[in-house]
């Protein structure tokens, strides 16, 4: 009897360790899936959390007119002679207008604080172009020429900014760095993909023209400095953007266009209309946006375009504009023609029609930081 009750014990006591043990297993086995999912989460983000990195930006020997960024005002006097015209600009910077009437334009921006050259831009076959970056190249000679990156590393006043090119950056405007410091923003043509127009710059006019997404949490300098010739900026900017316009013309071998045609009248009947009323024929937003551009605030970001599908009838009918006829292109706050090449947008239409055989008359009229372009349909 002893001995039954002995192994009836022995054989409980087996039963009961044996859950207790698989009991105490299945306890640590939930404590380690728990621990494990906490953990996970941290392990993510510790893998998603990556530092900014800027890649050794491969630049390119310093040939052509890459040379003269950084010069001084007189050295340019000495090396392209007198100016044969200036123009005023709202980021304290003259341009200076050389090779007028040709196919080799080109116009060098002197800092007036500085008096050295912050920029040169070139749409036309320049022979300065001595170096191996041209206007007219295709993109595959770009690509022989140096690696374009989408990753750009700047020092500017002891402050360190980084600029990243989206996708439509690298295919429409990638952005090529010299040895000598200094940059080159290569517009290409959205149909041939060549060359179509350089813009040579020193670091403070890249980060002045924005057009690139600066990642680095650093503030960008001041965009607009200094006072303004209104009344010369009003008669040169349009007379600049027709040499542009023809430069190109004439390497397309189409017909110049006339500068006096009675279409610039019209033009400026326009941009009388439209800041005299402009709830009239704009929507609030831009109204007020035009309303605060002409009292004088320089400081707007974005551009606003407007071409003849958006403007109302009304603006053609108080310009005595046959809309079956004419296109009307309104542009604000507008203070730079190589804004035109920046935007792939505004390359597709206004510049298409400008430079097209098809355009043979044309008005264009400004008035500070509002520009009206006019042509035939």
């Amino acid at each position: 009897m002893k001995k039954r009750i002995l192994i009836k014990t022995i054989r409980n006591f087996i039963v009961i360790f044996t859950v207790l043990l698989l009991g105490s297993y299945f306890i640590a086995a939930l404590r380690g899936r728990n621990t494990i999912n906490m953990t996970r989460p941290t392990e993510r983000v510790r893998k998603t959390s990556i530092h900014l990195t800027t890649p050794k930006v491969s630049r390119i020997k310093t040939q052509g007119l890459a040379r003269y960024v950084g010069v001084s005002s007189s050295q340019i006097e000495q090396v392209f002679g007198e100016p044969q015209g200036k123009l005023d600009s709202a980021i304290n910077v003259e341009w200076w207008l050389y090779n007028l009437d040709s196919t080799n334009y080109l116009k060098i921006g002197i800092d007036q604080y500085t008096k050295k050259v912050s920029a040169i831009f070139v749409t036309g076959s320049n022979p300065e172009q001595n170096g191996n970056l041209k206007v007219g190249m295709t993109f595959k000679k770009l690509l022989q020429l140096t690696s374009l990156s989408a990753n750009f590393g700047l020092s500017y006043h002891e402050q360190k900014f980084q600029l990243e090119l989206s996708e439509a950056d690298m295919n429409q405007r990638p952005l090529v760095g010299f040895k000598n410091g200094t940059y080159a923003i290569t517009y290409l043509n959205p149909n041939s993909q060549n060359v179509d127009a350089i813009e040579y710059l020193d670091t403070d006019m890249l980060l002045k023209k924005n057009i690139y997404q600066v990642i680095s949490q650093t503030p960008l300098p001041a965009q607009y400095q200094g006072d303004t010739n209104w009344e010369q900026m009003d008669i040169m900017l349009p007379f600049d953007l027709m040499q542009m316009i023809n430069t190109k013309r004439r390497l397309l071998a189409n017909q110049t266009l006339p500068i006096g045609d009675p279409l610039v009248q019209s033009a400026h009947d326009v941009i009388s209309n439209l800041t005299d009323n402009p709830q009239r024929y704009l929507n609030n937003k831009d109204a007020r946006l035009l309303k605060s551009i002409m009292s004088g605030d320089l400081g707007q970001q974005g551009l606003v375009s407007l071409d003849s599908g958006q403007l109302p009838k009304k603006l053609y009918d108080d310009a005595g504009l046959n809309e079956k006829k004419y296109k009307i292109y309104c542009m604000f706050p507008y203070y730079e023609n190589s804004v035109l090449f920046e935007r792939l947008s505004l390359r597709q239409n206004i510049w298409n029609d400008l430079i097209t055989g098809q355009t043979e008359k044309i008005g264009i009229a400004y008035d500070r930081g509002i520009l009206v372009v006019i042509i035939n349909k």
